[in-house]
């Protein structure tokens, strides 16, 4: 079960929601839940590797700026590692929860609105 209060963070999302708009925010939150989702197939060894750590790359700052506070700082963590050569099975345990919990959210979200869940 998602911990709502630690996979998002209610006053940032809401202000990015009014900074944007509902319509472009729903956008962009349709963006981060496919690369979620795509991160949520992958193995410990996808998620090591090139393309991995590519997606997570780009969803660390993503997931910040959409409130996703715990998947941003999984990611950066298996950034930072990856960067270093090699991400410790550990941070990618990690890494898969934040993104179970986060598809959670999208989905509750997205219910919510009334959008579809892509």
């Amino acid at each position: 079960m998602s911990d709502v209060m630690g996979d998002l963070n209610p006053a940032t999302h809401r202000q990015v929601a009014l900074l944007l708009g509902a319509e472009r925010a729903d956008e962009m939150l349709g963006l981060l839940n496919q690369t979620v989702t795509e991160l949520a197939g992958m193995s410990h060894a996808e998620l090591a590797g090139r393309d991995g750590l590519r997606l997570v790359h780009r969803l660390k700052s993503e997931a910040g700026l959409m409130g996703f506070d715990r998947l941003s700082r999984a990611c950066e963590i298996v950034d930072a590692a990856g960067a270093r050569g090699a991400v410790p099975s550990g941070d990618l345990k990690d890494l898969k929860i934040a993104v179970t919990g986060a598809l959670t959210v999208v989905a509750s979200l997205r219910e919510c609105r009334g959008a579809p869940v892509l």
